[in-house]
């Protein structure tokens, strides 16, 4: 299911006119599913034309009639972008840099521009897979980098418990520091640990319930996803898109997926939402705004 990034990746990388409007129209389309806040993570060296990525292998080749366009220069696009739609549709963004498994060598880069660049709306890191390889297998100088970020006080979510099993959840958590899971859901696999994590320390868990089907990451038997379990126990989770270009998907719909076919209730959706809110890497005074927001409308 990650092959389709490398056909349209090479249509934006390089191109910044694209890059902004694609942030604008991000914003149009959440603030159309009632969103208020969104996280967009992304890779700023898959986007760029001035390093050896997927884009530039590609048949298209990479996209230079702009000039060139370096990874700082994307987060700006994307900023330009998300700025134009904060004030057109009365959402707020902000971005996740991803490291990429198998480009580990862009990784120092991404911390230094998650260092410097909160003023353009960077609010953490991820490390994710791409169609190269996504086996949650990171080598002992991401968790390095992750720990450098957690001393420069970085926030930092990992891939982890999607394709890989409960180890790669527990590495994440214990060597890389992560404050949220990208999915998480083979944790199940090991009570004792799911115990420890999810319940009592009450580690984020960001589920995509339709992604984790169509990735197999879990069976198609959606009465006992693990998002149930997940609700069931009150576990710090929240519910997410993955890719919705992939999926054609949109938090509405997997809000309607969770009510309708896995069974979650209204208030454990909005349980979902103000988990969200609380987790959320904003800077502290919109974040306290989302909270009040979300609280306001308990179910």
């Amino acid at each position: 299911m990650l092959e389709p990034f490398d056909l349209f990746l090479p249509l934006l990388a390089g191109d910044k006119d694209a890059i902004e409007r694609t942030a604008y129209e991000l914003c149009e389309d959440e603030a159309q599913n009632g969103v208020i806040y969104f996280e967009a993570r992304y890779s700023p060296h898959l986007l760029c034309n001035t390093v050896k990525n997927p884009a530039a292998n590609s048949k298209y080749g990479i996209y230079t009639k702009k000039g060139q366009l370096d990874p700082q220069g994307v987060i700006e696009a994307v900023r330009r972008g998300f700025l134009r739609g904060e004030k057109e549709f009365g959402v707020k963004a902000r971005s996740i840099l991803c490291c990429i498994h198998g480009f580990h060598d862009w990784n120092d880069e991404v911390l230094e521009l998650a260092t410097n660049l909160s003023s353009e709306g960077v609010v953490g890191i991820d490390i994710a897979g791409c169609s190269l390889g996504a086996d949650e297998q990171y080598p002992p100088s991401v968790s390095e980098l992750y720990q450098e970020a957690a001393k420069r006080g970085i926030h930092r979510t990992v891939h982890a418990g999607e394709s890989g099993g409960a180890k790669e959840v527990i590495n994440a958590i214990e060597e890389m520091q992560a404050e949220r899971i990208g999915h998480g859901y083979r944790l199940l696999r090991d009570e004792c640990a799911y115990k420890k994590y999810a319940i009592e320390k009450r580690i984020h868990f960001e589920a995509c319930p339709l992604s984790s089907v169509m990735t197999g990451s879990v069976p198609l038997l959606w009465s006992h996803h693990p998002v149930k379990r997940f609700a069931a126990d009150g576990i710090n989770f929240s519910l997410s898109t993955d890719d919705p270009t992939c999926f054609n998907n949109s938090l509405l719909s997997e809000y309607q997926l969770a009510y309708q076919k896995i069974g979650l209730t209204k208030k454990q959706l909005w349980e979902c939402s103000l988990n969200a809110a609380r987790s959320c890497f904003a800077e502290e005074s919109l974040k306290s705004e989302i909270i009040a927001i979300v609280e306001k409308a308990e179910v």
